[in-house]
C-alpha cells in the first residue's frame, strides 16, 4: 500500500531520507522533477503552450527541473516567477542557474501583477504547470497572490497541473484561494490534505511520481501509519472458494433490517450480501412485511418476526433471532430497522449479549450508543457517514471533518471496532491503522448505496472472520462497482443502488483478473 503523510511531516521525512540514504537533496529534486516531466509529456499535446508558474522554494526547484526536461524532449515553455530571482535559495538557485542556458526553449520572466501575466496566459490550448508553492506553504497568502490564484482558476480552456500540491493549499477543509489542478504530481508519497474534501476537489487526479526512494522505506517512517488502499491490495486478500466448498461453508449471513417504509433498504442489504459470495443468506424482517420482501427476495431466505405496533422489529422476536445468530457466521444489523425504541432497545440486547461478527449500520449504529464497552473475540465493524458518526461522538460534523484523522483512530481503539467512515472518499480504521479507499465517484451518492455497502462487507466477514480486511475489500468493491458503471465518465447521476448490486461479479472478477475485462 501507498504511504500517505500530512503536509506537516513531509519535510522531516524527506530529510531522514537525506540523512540515512545518504542521497543529496538536488538529486532527490532532480528525479521527481525528470519523472514529473515525463508523465506531463504522456499527457498533453506537444503543440500546448506551456507556461510554469513558479516562486521562490523547493516546489519551484521541481518546476526549473521540468522545464529543463520538457525542453530536452522539444517542448518550450515560459517561467513566470512571481518572486525576484535573487530571492532563489539552495537547491532551487541551483537549477534556475543551470535553466538559464536553455534560453532558446525557455523563456523566464519575474511578473507581479496579473495584467502583466495573463499576456503570456493567452492560448486555444494552455498547459500550466503550478510550481509557486510546497507542502511546506502555511496559509497566508497575499493579496496579489490570491488575486493572480483566482485570475487563474477563472481560466476556461486549460490542462492544471500542480506540483506536489495546488499552490496555497494548506488544509483539506479550507475556504481559502488556491490554485484548482486537473493533476497532482505528488513527489514519493501522496499528502493527506489532498485526498479530502477541498484538497481533493482543487487537486484533481492525484498521482505519484519516483524520486529514486522505495516505497518500502517510506512505509518505514510512515510513523502515523496512513495508507491508500491500491487494487492490487485488494486482489491480495479476496476470500475464494474452496473445490469442497458446499453453500453453509461458504459463509452464512443474518440480516435484520427493514421496517414500514423502509424494506428496500432490507432488500439491498440482504441481496448485496448474497450476491457478494455467501453460500446463504437470512433476513429477519418485521412479520407484516415478510409478505413484501418474500415475493422480491428469491435467493435470500426470509425469517418472519415479531414485531412492534410501528411495524418494526419487537424485543419479543429476541429468542428467534438468538436461533438464527447461532446459525450465522455475520449478523448484519441496522438497514432500515428504524429508531423505535423498542427496537433500539432490541438491537442494544442483541450486541451485548452475542460476542459474534457484526456488521453494524444505519439506524443500529444509533442503538450502539447505548452499548457498554467490553472485550469482544469478534470486532464489531461500524459503517458510519459523517453525519452518523457526529450522532455517535455527540459533536457536529463540522468538528468531525476538522479533526477527523485523530477522532476516528481513537474512537476505533476505545471502543475496539473497525470503523467505516463513508465519504468521498471513505476511510477504514481499527484503532492502529489508517486506510484511505482509491476507489468509487459520485455514483455512490445516491440512496441505498449504504446498504449495498453493509451487505458485501457482511459477506466477507462471514468468510474470513477478519474484520479489517473485510472492511477494506468491502468498501474497495463498492467503490469498484461505481467505477465499472462510470467506464466511459459520460453519466453518474442516473444510477441506482440496484446497479450497484448487478456490478459486484463484475468489479470481483475483475479485481481478481485484472486482464479480463467482461
Amino acid at each position: 500500500m501507498k504511504s500517505v503523510f500530512f503536509n506537516s511531516e513531509v519535510l522531516s521525512v524527506e530529510k531522514k531520507i537525506i540523512d540515512k540514504l545518504s542521497i543529496p537533496s538536488i538529486i532527490l529534486m532532480e528525479n521527481a522533477g525528470r519523472n514529473a516531466a515525463e508523465f506531463i509529456v504522456s499527457k498533453i499535446n506537444t503543440n500546448s503552450k506551456v507556461v510554469i508558474i513558479a516562486g521562490k522554494g523547493n516546489n519551484t526547484g521541481d518546476g526549473f527541473v521540468i522545464a529543463r526536461h520538457l525542453a530536452n524532449r522539444k517542448i518550450k515553455s515560459t517561467v513566470i516567477l512571481l518572486y525576484p530571482q535573487v530571492e532563489l535559495k539552495g537547491d532551487a538557485l541551483a537549477n534556475y542557474t543551470v535553466l538559464k542556458s536553455y534560453k532558446e526553449s525557455v523563456s523566464t520572466f519575474y511578473l507581479k501583477t496579473w495584467k502583466e501575466i495573463e499576456n503570456h496566459l493567452k492560448s486555444k490550448s494552455l498547459v500550466l504547470i503550478d510550481a509557486v508553492f510546497g507542502i511546506g506553504f502555511k496559509g497566508e497568502l497575499e493579496l496579489r497572490l490570491q488575486s493572480i490564484f483566482k485570475e487563474i482558476n477563472e481560466i476556461k480552456r486549460k490542462t492544471v497541473f500542480a506540483v506536489d500540491t495546488p499552490s496555497g493549499l494548506f488544509k483539506y477543509n479550507q475556504t481559502e484561494e488556491c490554485i484548482k489542478a486537473g493533476y497532482t504530481i505528488s513527489m514519493g508519497v501522496k499528502k493527506f490534505h489532498s485526498q479530502f474534501f477541498t484538497g481533493r476537489e482543487v487537486s484533481g487526479e492525484n498521482v505519484n511520481v519516483d524520486i529514486g526512494v522505495s516505497e518500502k522505506f517510506f512505509g518505514v517512517l510512515n510513523d502515523r501509519k496512513i495508507f491508500k488502499i491500491e487494487e492490487k491490495d485488494v486482489t491480495a486478500i479476496i476470500p475464494s472458494r474452496s473445490i469442497n466448498s458446499y453453500k453453509y461453508s461458504s459463509g452464512k449471513v443474518f440480516a435484520l433490517a427493514g421496517s414500514k417504509g423502509l424494506t428496500g433498504a432490507a432488500y439491498l442489504c440482504s441481496q448485496s450480501a448474497l450476491v457478494s459470495g455467501s453460500g446463504a443468506v437470512i433476513l429477519g424482517i418485521p412479520d407484516s412485511l415478510n409478505v413484501i420482501l418474500a415475493k422480491k427476495l428469491t435467493e435470500v431466505m426470509t425469517a418472519a418476526l415479531p414485531e412492534t405496533d410501528e411495524h418494526t422489529l419487537g424485543l419479543s422476536a429476541y429468542d428467534k433471532i438468538k436461533e438464527k445468530i447461532k446459525w450465522s457466521d455475520c449478523l448484519l444489523l441496522g438497514p432500515g430497522v428504524s429508531k423505535n425504541s423498542e427496537t433500539l432497545e432490541l438491537i442494544t440486547k442483541i450486541i451485548s449479549e452475542n460476542d459474534v461478527p457484526i456488521v453494524l449500520d444505519a439506524d443500529g449504529l444509533t442503538a450502539f450508543k447505548n452499548v457498554k464497552i467490553k472485550k469482544r473475540k469478534n470486532k464489531i465493524i461500524l459503517t458510519p457517514h459523517l453525519g452518523e458518526f457526529a450522532n455517535l461522538m455527540n459533536i457536529t460534523t463540522d468538528e468531525v471533518k476538522a479533526d477527523f484523522y485523530n477522532l476516528t483512530m481513537k474512537y476505533a481503539k476505545e471502543k475496539n471496532v473497525v470503523l467505516i467512515l463513508k465519504g468521498s472518499p471513505s476511510i477504514i480504521t481499527n484503532g492502529e491503522y489508517f486506510y484511505i479507499n482509491s476507489s468509487g465517484n459520485s455514483i455512490l451518492s445516491t440512496a441505498g448505496s449504504g446498504d449495498v455497502l453493509s451487505g458485501i462487507v457482511a459477506s466477507l466477514y462471514s468468510r474470513t472472520h477478519d474484520a479489517l480486511n473485510s472492511a477494506i475489500e468491502g468498501v474497495y468493491i463498492h467503490g469498484k462497482c461505481a467505477d465499472l458503471l462510470n467506464i466511459n465518465q459520460r453519466n453518474n447521476f442516473t444510477y441506482k443502488a440496484t446497479d450497484l448490486i448487478n456490478k459486484i461479479p463484475h468489479a470481483v472478477n475483475t479485481i481478481l483478473n485484472p486482464l479480463n475485462k467482461v
